[in-house]
This record gives structure tokens, C-alpha cells and sequence, in this order.
């Protein structure tokens, strides 16, 4: 146990070894496409709430269940244009000599799958951690409004 930094030299070094510069571009691109995904996300939701309130109102509640297999396609659809912002950020960054292995890679740590079959230089080893992270919130606030949406479905249902 003595072997172990202390937390502020741990800091130091992983700092020390990272490209600052470029790395702002990376933490902006995940921001951004979480603030625009969250967004985007919950206008989904709303209009799906407003859809189904109005089917509810018309009588054709049945079509709650069209609705929502739209807003899933929707949804799942936002995941690819995250991992294709992704691509375009590192391709940008010129992290990967071919464009294709930039969206594989993206891919793969957005699902947090992450086989680790693309060999980073030394200095972007933080590159999968972030890009994973963004995934997993994206993941979790899609999971959020489609459970969500089920909701709506099962309480509208109990009132009929």
C-alpha cells in the first residue's frame, strides 16, 4: 500500500500526459452532444406525451403503441448521430489514420463494448473513458423517457 500515490500526484501524471489542447475539443464535443442529445430527447418525449393525450381524448388510444415503436426508431437514431459526431470529432483530431476504424472505435466505446482493438497513442488513453461516459448518460436519459413513455401507456390504459 505504500507503493500508492496519493491522489494529487495520481492527478499530476495522468495531466501531464494528455494533449490539453486537443482534449478540450474532446470534453466540448461530449457536452455538447449531451446537452443536444438530453434536449432533443426530451422534446421526443413531450410531443409523444401531447400524441398520446390526443389519441386518448379522440378515442384511438391504440395508436400509443405506433407512436412509441416511432419514437424508439427516434431514439435509437439519435445513438448513431451521436457515434457519427463522435467519428467526425476524432477524425478531426486525426487520432486514427482511417476514417472507418474512427467509427468503429467511436462505436465501440459508445456502447461501452470496447474490445480494445484500436491502439491509441500514449498521450489519448483517456480518449475510451470519455467516450464511453458519453455513452452511458446518452443511454441512460434515452432509457429514462422510453420507460417513460411505457408509463404513460400502462397509467392511461388503468384510467379506461
Amino acid at each position: 500500500m505504500a507503493d500508492l500515490p496519493n491522489f494529487f500526484t495520481l492527478f499530476e501524471k495522468v495531466g501531464n500526459s494528455l494533449p490539453l489542447s486537443e482534449l478540450y475539443i474532446v470534453f466540448l464535443t461530449a457536452i455538447a452532444m449531451l446537452v443536444a442529445h438530453a434536449l432533443f430527447i426530451l422534446l421526443v418525449g413531450k410531443i409523444y406525451q401531447v400524441l398520446i393525450d390526443w389519441a386518448d381524448h379522440t378515442g384511438m388510444f391504440w395508436l400509443s403503441i405506433p407512436f412509441y415503436m416511432m419514437a424508439v426508431g427516434i431514439v435509437f437514431m439519435t445513438h448513431i448521430v451521436d457515434i457519427i459526431i463522435w467519428t467526425y470529432a476524432l477524425i478531426a483530431l486525426n487520432i486514427f489514420e482511417v476514417d472507418i476504424n474512427a467509427f468503429y472505435f467511436a462505436g465501440e466505446m459508445y456502447t461501452t463494448v470496447g474490445y480494445g482493438t484500436f491502439p491509441l497513442p500514449e498521450n489519448w488513453k483517456i480518449l475510451p473513458i470519455v467516450v464511453a461516459f458519453s455513452g452511458i448518460f446518452a443511454a441512460s436519459m434515452s432509457g429514462a423517457v422510453l420507460f417513460n413513455m411505457i408509463g404513460q401507456i400502462i397509467r392511461k390504459k388503468k384510467v379506461q
